[in-house]
């Protein structure tokens, strides 16, 4: 039987996908060796949960569930055809709960991410609270896939068709609602932790706009999600338009929270092919100390120079470049001082992209 277009683009966005995650995991092998940090762990949780929604919305298409399910429908149904939409069905459960806790792995990814880069007291406190409201977003969200059908069988249950009473067991309306409330949420928290920074670094209004750009690839993860339960519900009877999209959202979150640390490799080794190719006789050493890097604060050599309040040129602590032999990373605040001699906490999560 020939693939659907659903099936084409679904393990098309799977196998890019999943090059995105192993090429992750093999870089900061190469970087960190095995000395993982959180989101590096959660990353590996991704891959799982991703080829294990993968494989239940290519159950869920072959087998079919009682998602649109009526009583006179059922009752022309032969025992072979029941028997493969209740195994639909469950696999429909399963996908729910894998889907969901892919979504909230990739959250956990970037509040790693940040808490890595992040050295300035307050935008760590931003951290730990955009990581409690994800803890507990993620329980609600389950629990309303788990508790909202009761007995639970009835989430399988043919005839009669349990989507028709008060309960509406056949319609996951009351997940997507859910879904808009929780996940929305979590994402905008996520997405302003590094934006004051783009106000307190000195840089030029050229690099504030690429790593502006970048901070906003969450609007498209944002964006993708509300798609989903919007058109999700206007065709509630039509399973495949769910999972498709449950598909293109996790995709373009994939690429979105993995874009920090795999975008400044492969940036530069583009820009090492292209100095090799024009310059032949610049050596390999100095093809390979140009490039872009991940920069956060720390007390290493590359510094900016900025000006305290009376205008005196200060230089504080360094931006130390993340590269790809070496990580450097201060758990340590790193405090200025303004006029006054007393200390000022600068904001220093920053994650960015810069031409060395």
């Amino acid at each position: 039987m020939a693939a659907t277009p659903f099936q084409v683009e679904a393990w098309t966005e799977y196998a890019i996908g999943m090059t995105v995650l192993v090429s992750r995991i093999a870089y900061r092998i190469h970087v960190v060796g095995w000395n993982w940090h959180g989101d590096d762990y959660f990353a590996l949780a991704a891959a799982v949960f991703f080829t294990g929604e993968t494989a239940m919305l290519e159950m869920i298409g072959k087998w079919g569930s009682i998602v649109g399910m009526t009583d006179d429908k059922a009752l022309s149904l032969t025992h072979a055809e029941k028997e493969r939409i209740v195994k639909g069905s469950k696999a429909d459960m399963a996908g729910w709960c894998l889907y969901i806790t892919l979504i909230w792995c990739l959250k956990a990814c970037m509040l790693f991410f940040y808490r890595r880069l992040t050295l300035e007291t307050r935008q760590r406190r931003l951290v730990i609270i955009a990581a409690v409201a994800c803890v507990f977003s993620y329980m609600a969200t389950i629990g309303v896939v788990l508790l909202r059908c009761l007995p639970f069988h009835k989430n399988w249950q043919i005839y009669p068709y349990p989507g028709a009473g008060a309960d509406n067991c056949g319609s996951p309306n009351q997940i997507f609602f859910t879904l808009v409330a929780t996940n929305v949420s979590t994402d905008l928290l996520i997405l302003y932790i590094p934006l004051p920074l783009l106000w307190i670094v000195r840089l030029p209004w050229s690099k504030k706009l690429v790593y502006g750009l970048w901070l906003t690839t969450g609007m498209f993860v944002i964006i993708a999600s509300l798609l989903r339960c919007v058109l999700s519900i206007k065709d509630a009877t039509k399973v495949d338009v769910s999972t498709i999209w449950a598909i293109r959202e996790t995709f373009v979150g994939i690429i979105s929270v993995n874009a920090p640390i795999l975008g400044p490799w492969i940036i530069r080794k583009c820009t090492n092919m292209v100095h090799s190719i024009s310059s032949n006789d610049r050596s390999e050493s100095d093809v390979g100390n140009r490039g872009i890097s991940i920069v956060t604060i720390g007390r290493q050599n590359h510094r900016l120079e900025r000006r305290n309040w009376s205008g005196q040129k200060h230089e504080p602590p360094g931006w130390t470049t993340i590269n790809d032999s070496e990580e450097y990373i201060m758990d340590n605040p790193v405090q200025q001082h303004n006029s006054n001699g007393a200390p000022s906490s600068h904001a220093t999560s920053l994650a960015a992209f810069q031409q060395v």
